[in-house]
């Protein structure tokens, strides 16, 4: 055989792998619709969805974000499902709207995989993967329990709470976990007192307007308790602003706790200004669902649980920069890089 016959042999079966890689890439088209691209905490989770599904030739993605309104998530999911994808990773803007087209895409037999925040229709998910948004809530509560308690001795002080996007299930069990902790601790220590209770729908912009206007109508406020980061930006701004601001450690330091690990709460934590988030961890959580849809596509089902806690991590000033945090990821300065 000639050697031109070899090499025209060759390009032969170069060019046939190569239409069998192509094949393969467009072989399951993924769906994705996050809530909104404003909130970097989904900024994050979009860029884990997007690894994830790097990492598996086999899978292909059509990303869109319904930018805060549920209305335009229903639409963009029914686009999805009119366009056949093999699956859907959905982070709902609200756990009851989203339910008719998830039930729509069950009837289609196409699976759905909730990310952060689930649909109120339980078995329609394939699988649900969250934080345990109870638990932070808890957590949040013990965190300024403890500080008030070094602050006076005991457990006493004025506590704000700035709730989150009540409607998602992020927003309503970070609420629960936070106000029946709250109220445990209230049975025995009378001196606790919770001073304020406003939705600032997981919005700097909304949680700045209404701190200005807590820390005018109250000047003996201990602590705020944050559904989420950009609550506490807001926060934090709002105390700047009206010259309340004392660093950490001040008997009239206003202590701020909130929720995610985003790049500004890892920044004004740095700079003292904020005492503590509760790190979730978005890129790794988004890649672990896409390994789930990647399971379930290749007749792995057994392998992909219904529902499932992602871990959780506690950052102040003093764990920031601890092994523990660097193992477990600073996404927030990750996805800023």
């Amino acid at each position: 055989m000639s050697a031109s016959r070899n090499l025209s042999g060759a390009l032969c079966a170069a060019a046939l792998a190569f239409a069998a890689t192509q094949a393969r890439a467009a072989d399951y088209v993924v769906g994705l619709s996050v809530a909104t691209l404003a909130n970097p905490f989904f900024q994050g989770m979009t860029k884990g969805v997007q690894r994830g599904i790097a990492a598996h030739p086999d899978l292909r993605l059509i990303n869109t974000s319904a930018n805060g309104d549920a209305n335009t998530q229903t639409n963009q999911v029914t686009d999805l499902i009119n366009q056949h994808v093999s699956a859907l990773i959905l982070n709902p803007i609200n756990a009851n709207a989203i339910v008719p087209v998830v039930r729509e895409a069950n009837k289609k037999g196409i699976p759905v995989f909730t990310l952060d925040r689930g649909a109120a229709c339980g078995t329609c998910q394939v699988n649900f993967l969250e934080t345990n948004n109870t638990a932070l809530g808890k957590q949040g509560a013990d965190f300024i329990a403890d500080h008030l308690k070094q602050r006076y001795g005991t457990i006493k002080g004025n506590v704000v709470d700035l709730e989150g996007l009540l409607g998602t299930t992020a927003g309503d069990e970070r609420e629960k976990g936070f106000s029946d902790e709250f109220e445990a601790l209230q049975k025995t220590n009378p001196g606790l007192k919770l001073v304020a209770r406003q939705a600032a729908d997981f919005d700097a912009g909304k949680a700045f307007t209404i701190t200005t206007q807590l820390l005018a109508a109250h000047h003996d406020i201990d602590a705020i308790f944050n559904g989420n980061d950009d609550n506490a930006v807001g926060a934090v701004r709002a105390i700047r602003q009206a010259d309340r601001f004392e660093p950490i450690g001040n008997p009239k330091h206003i202590i701020i706790i909130s929720i995610d690990g985003t790049e500004q709460a890892l920044s004004d934590i740095r700079k003292g200004r904020m005492d503590a988030t509760l790190s979730q961890n978005p890129l790794t959580m988004a890649e672990q669902s896409v390994n789930y849809v990647e399971m379930y596509l290749h007749g792995e089902k057994s392998k992909v649980p219904a529902h499932q806690y992602w871990p959780h991590l506690l950052i102040t000033k003093a764990t920031i920069d601890s092994p523990a945090a660097k193992a477990y990821g600073l996404w927030g300065d990750q996805v800023t890089q």
